[in-house]
């Protein structure tokens, strides 16, 4: 018998249930949440992350949540380095159940990570600059030319890894598909369970429009006028989906009865793109949205036995 306890992922697009099912099934199990989302790991983007609540995290140990500072790197690679930190400490003792919808991240966790050369600055500068003039849209464009297969799987509001992409491919030579294509198959070293959520689209567009109103309504607005106020107009992190669109309604380009709907718009397309992200994987174990804990758990106690390690 392995000495690690299981570490179960839950994943999915933004609105499915995650966190809260992981919430749950912590509690059931004795086990501690760690973050997959590569935004919550940032202090002062509570609303627009749906982080979960200071009391939520109270029930059950919570890990890699509010460890970053505003305008702080955080790649793939270190969210890869610091999880397996946890997971190395924590699986020891109890379960661990691994929530997010960053499934770059959470392959990044489980496959590692391509290996690149540090590219010339000179080339990022150039391209930076470039971003600067032509606008976000036209980079993305740019990469799907020259990489499609890697653009597919990005946000094309996220303008750091475009801009990574880009520069990996202007400095090497080679296309990041290709790049984590010949990746070395490495083993993870933990005992691996997956419980995947992929509601229709009408089922999550009423809970998309639900969540919105009230991340308005709760202050997202303040929250992006404060890091603006502070100097993190820039920062990749106010470009990702709602972050951006208050951004846009702040510069006065946006009408106010045209926020809320934007938003929407744009989550269901990133929830459409997460779903054909996790799709890909056939070791998910995809659950019902009717009833997720109970098929959870069923499948947790017949395929990973953890019923019986919670109760030692």
């Amino acid at each position: 018998m392995s000495k690690y306890y299981p570490f179960i992922l839950v994943v999915g697009p933004t609105g499915a249930g995650k966190s809260a099912l992981g919430l749950r099934l912590a509690e059931k199990y004795k086990a501690a949440i760690l973050n997959c989302d590569s935004l919550q790991a940032y202090r002062r983007l509570d609303i627009g992350t749906a982080k979960p609540s200071l009391q939520e995290r109270a029930r059950v140990p919570h890990f890699l949540f509010d460890v970053l500072e505003p305008g702080a790197e955080f790649t793939a690679g270190d969210f890869r380095r610091m999880a397996l930190e946890v997971l190395e400490r924590e699986l020891r003792s109890a379960p661990v159940i691994g929530v997010g919808g960053s499934g770059f991240y959470i392959q990044a966790l489980e496959k590692g990570m391509y290996d690149v050369v540090k590219p010339d600055p000179e080339i990022e500068k150039k391209l930076r600059a470039e971003l600067a003039s032509e606008g976000l849209p036209s980079m993305y464009s740019r990469l799907q030319n020259l990489d499609p297969v890697h653009a597919e799987v990005l946000s094309p509001n996220d303008s750091y890894r475009i801009l990574r992409a880009l520069v990996i491919i202007q400095d090497s030579g080679k296309k990041v598909s290709e790049l984590r294509a010949g990746m070395p198959v490495i083993e993870f070293p933990y005992p691996l369970f997956k419980l995947g959520l992929a509601p229709s689209r009408e089922w999550l567009l009423p809970r998309i429009v639900q969540r919105t109103q009230e991340m308005l309504r709760r202050g997202m607005l303040d929250e992006v006028r404060a890091l603006r106020a502070e100097g993190f107009g820039t920062w990749p992190a106010l470009k990702s989906i709602g972050y951006r669109e208050c951004g846009i309604f702040l510069d006065g380009s946006l009408a106010e009865i045209q926020l809320a709907p934007l938003i929407v718009e744009k989550t269901m397309q990133l929830a459409k793109k997460q779903k054909t992200w996790f799709k890909r994987d056939q070791r998910i174990r995809w659950l019902g949205v009717d009833n997720p804990e109970s098929e959870a758990c069923a499948f947790l106690t017949d395929t990973a036995k953890i019923s019986i390690i919670a109760e030692r």
